[in-house]
């Protein structure tokens, strides 16, 4: 059975959410002061919320994110909170979202493309902390998709998956 786009936008907000949680922890005991990009991580969770929610003119210069790591915590557990909520509740992900980008200009986008590039965003930024924190001498959590798959999968019944020399349907 092929997944669905809601599906998949689903588990990637799950996934974007469990892993700014662990890099948000790592931070917290090793770096409290690195909470820069983390910040700038955040805010764009919230700006493009606003955005699949109708706020077209959103703009992430109109929010603010919380200057303490502790805040940030709770911050980030409220807005992935928010997300899924959305996600769970939407059901078209195919539904073009009109939003403005800093110079104005106008775009039209699924809502699909949004929450994976919310997800990819979130991904690159993590990485630059993951750097910050090995440059200061601490060993930051892994938080690859893959790594987040293979947890998921340890913690559910699923079956192992099949061999790739196994006969499939073609894609």
């Amino acid at each position: 059975m092929e997944p669905s786009a809601a599906g998949i936008c689903r588990e990637h907000l799950q996934f974007m959410a469990w892993a700014d949680t662990l890099l948000t922890a790592a931070v917290a005991q090793s770096t409290p002061e690195s909470v820069t990009p983390l910040q700038h991580v955040y805010l764009g969770e919230v700006v493009w919320l606003e955005r699949v929610s109708g706020n077209e003119a959103a703009q992430i210069t109109q929010y603010a994110a919380p200057e303490s790591i502790h805040e940030l915590s709770t911050a980030f557990r409220e807005i992935h909170a928010k997300w899924l909520a959305w996600a769970n509740a939407f059901e078209d992900f195919d539904t073009v979202v009109p939003h403005r980008n800093l110079k104005g200009e106008s775009f039209r986008m699924p809502a699909w493309q949004i929450v994976l590039h919310l997800v990819n965003h979130g991904s690159y930024h993590r990485g630059q902390v993951a750097a910050q924190l090995r440059s200061s001498g601490f060993a930051p959590p892994a938080t690859d998709l893959i790594i987040w798959y293979r947890t998921q999968r340890a913690q559910s019944s699923l079956p192992p998956s099949r061999p790739l020399n196994e006969s499939r349907t073609p894609c």
